[in-house]
């Protein structure tokens, strides 16, 4: 019964393929027999995808998605002949690489490779720390495994190897990575760039190995499974196998990408031994998966019961994990924040302060600079391999990974997940950050150090182009706010819309604003407004302050000038119209001034010479000498803007 589901499941996805003319049959081919014991011995229910106990099943090799679908359409997932037929066609449940909430049964949005072993991690350490946080009478509403599929390109990426060492060192031993090693990737035999001992690799970094030399053995994939449940470290199960298994151009590379057509696949049917018409299941196989599933129902019943005895028992317990949070009100907060100046990093530190009890399912950490950015829990720990409830993550120095693990987490459920860097390594993050807008996943990242104005670390540490790249992206908020009062109306904001958000903090101390907290929830207002201006100066940050400074010499030259502080643009441009004319009145001469490369503020600028930013990479030096240097001081910008009223 296995061989011929097995078998099922490649004449099936290569048929998905040949239909549409598009995919990856190589690692359908090959690798068949591993996602058919993965779905088969995985705790799911189909009738009842989402349940938050289920097994997690990550395809960080996401090209095989021909292979899930087929797999999901033979467990019951709900995806019909028709939708297989209908694969990476426009607005297809059967999309190109799996998507996560398009189609059921799907954990994670996958195709960079790398990306879902990291997200397999996080998914781990999610569960490890519910586990362990609501366990009571030896029952916990969360006790499931992580699988995570992988082939030779994924555990070459950077961001996979980040994420294996982290998972080595935090012992997750619910994590069990099943490699497909068939030694091919597009370019030909691994060997061409890749030598290393995989097995004595992960070795090295704590993980538990196991072999299996047969890829066609579901018997023995099924018990290499069994054994790494044993296990008290994650586990990576080798599996050896052959790409394009049974096609004319089995072992080959240019099976990778390139679909089989019908009379090849008429030849595949007869290498396989396999007759049975297209798009149908063999004959009395239904009955079998019927009992696989049975096994899964009743230990879902049991579940159920439970977790039912659990939530009258511990009532607070329960309602705590469930909780969602979101339209918070954090004006109350700003009263008791006493400071005379913005120290934005002092900010972040007052807030997390209070988010710890204010969230209690909030977690995470940064890469290495909690000292920095002080984002982190100063009333507890650190989550490692003995602390299994503590709120801080130690990512170590794995920017990539870290968000890449942020991602799995929020995807797991049922925890708030953040995260933490300087500015100017967003770049590090840009890929996962990516998939966390794709997929819509509340992540809060928090990045400090904004600007030319960190002075003596230099170009490397000044970052220029990053805040672009941000506001760029698609289903992706930036912030940056000048004071507290934005800082905690941009939080609010961050919690009642639900996605992925950038914080843009400086280490610059500026003084206090009279910035206000309704109003920036609107992503933009006027923070200085004059009756008689003839100018409005429009800036976010460390350069507001900038702004109402050069407003003030303006005024002392007889220029009148409104300064607008927008936090975020993102929400400034989905006010109404009547607002954001209202805000920038385009009848007044407009000049846009931020230490960044962003060309977003030449939407807003009079003239393009209206916009005063940066088109070069910053100096080490002083932190006013840069400034200076660059421009950016009230007297310098003061009298630009001068000139050009002159001119005009």
């Amino acid at each position: 019964m296995d061989n011929l589901l097995v078998n099922y499941l490649r004449l099936t996805s290569c048929l998905e393929i040949e239909k549409a003319k598009s995919g990856h049959p190589g690692i359908a081919l090959g690798s068949a027999p591993i996602v058919y014991s993965i779905y088969k011995n995985a705790f799911i229910m189909p009738n009842v995808p989402d349940f938050f106990n289920r097994d997690r099943i990550v395809v960080s090799a996401g090209h095989a998605s021909s292979l899930i679908y087929a797999c999901l359409h033979l467990f019951g997932f709900g995806i019909t002949n028709s939708q297989l037929q209908d694969f990476r066609q426009l607005k297809s449940a059967t999309t190109g690489h799996p998507e996560v909430y398009i189609t059921p049964g799907i954990d994670a949005t996958t195709g960079p490779l790398g990306q879902g072993v990291a997200m397999a991690v996080g998914m781990a350490i999610a569960e490890e720390y519910l586990r362990n946080k609501y366990k009571k009478d030896n029952f916990s509403p969360i006790d499931h495994y992580t699988y995570c599929f992988v082939g030779d390109g994924c555990l070459m990426e950077g961001v996979a190897l980040e994420a294996i060492s982290l998972a080595g060192t935090l012992k997750l031993n619910k994590l069990i990575v099943i490699y497909d090693k068939n030694d091919i990737t597009i370019e030909g035999s691994t060997s061409i760039t890749n030598k290393e001992n995989v097995k004595e690799k992960f070795l090295a970094q704590n993980w538990s190995v196991i072999e299996v030399n047969k890829g066609n053995s579901v018997k023995d994939i099924e018990n290499s499974i069994k054994k790494a449940k044993l296990n008290n470290k994650p586990t990576l199960i080798i599996v050896k196998t052959k790409i394009g298994y049974g096609s004319y151009l089995e072992g080959k590379n240019l099976i990778h990408g390139r679909p089989l057509n019908l009379e090849q696949i008429k030849d595949l049917r007869v290498k396989l031994d396999y007759f049975v018409p297209d798009w149908e299941f063999p004959e009395n196989t239904q009955s079998y998966i019927k009992k696989i599933l049975q096994k899964n129902s009743s230990k879902y019943c049991e579940y159920i019961n439970n977790l039912e005895n659990y939530k009258k028992k511990y009532r607070k317990d329960y309602s705590t994990l469930i909780k969602e949070y979101n339209n918070f009100d954090f004006k109350v907060l700003v009263k008791n924040y006493k400071s005379e100046k913005f120290d934005g990093r002092q900010a972040i530190s007052y807030i997390f302060d209070k988010l710890y009890d204010l969230i209690p399912n909030l977690i995470g950490g940064t890469a290495d600079l909690g000292s920095s950015t002080k984002t982190v829990f100063k009333q507890d720990g650190f989550f490692s391999d003995v602390n299994r409830t503590n709120r801080n993550i130690a990512f170590g120095i794995r920017e990539h990974a870290m968000a890449g693990i942020c991602n799995g987490i929020s995807l797991h459920g049922q925890l708030n997940v953040f995260c933490s860097t300087f500015l100017a390594f967003a770049n590090y993050l840009t890929p996962a950050l990516r998939l966390s807008a794709i997929m819509k996943q509340p992540i809060l990242y928090v990045f400090t150090h904004d600007s030319i104005s960190v002075g003596e670390d230099g170009p490397t540490h000044q970052p220029i182009e990053q805040i672009a790249t941000l506001r760029a992206m698609p289903n992706f908020i930036v912030y940056r706010p000048c004071g507290i009062n934005e800082f905690l109306a941009s939080l609010s904001n961050f919690y009642s819309l639900k996605l992925p958000s950038a914080f843009i903090i400086s280490r610059q101390v500026i003084g206090k604003l009279n910035d206000n907290y309704d109003k920036a929830k609107k992503g933009g207002y006027k923070i200085l407004e004059n009756s008689n201006s003839i100018l409005t100066l429009v800036a976010c940050g460390t350069e507001v302050e900038l702004c109402i400074k050069v407003a003030d010499i303006l005024m002392q030259n007889g220029y009148v000038a409104d300064v607008v502080s927008m936090p975020s643009v993102e929400l400034f441009e989905k006010q109404d119209k009547r607002y954001k004319n209202k805000v920038i009145d385009k009848t007044k001469k407009i000049f846009c001034i931020e230490a960044s490369s962003d060309n977003i503020w030449y939407r807003y600028a009079s003239k393009n010479e209206y916009v005063f930013n940066l088109s070069s990479f910053g100096l080490s030096g002083k932190q006013d000498d840069v400034l200076n240097y660059f421009g950016f001081t009230p007297n310098k910008i003061a009298l630009k803007i001068i000139k050009f009223l002159k001119n005009d």
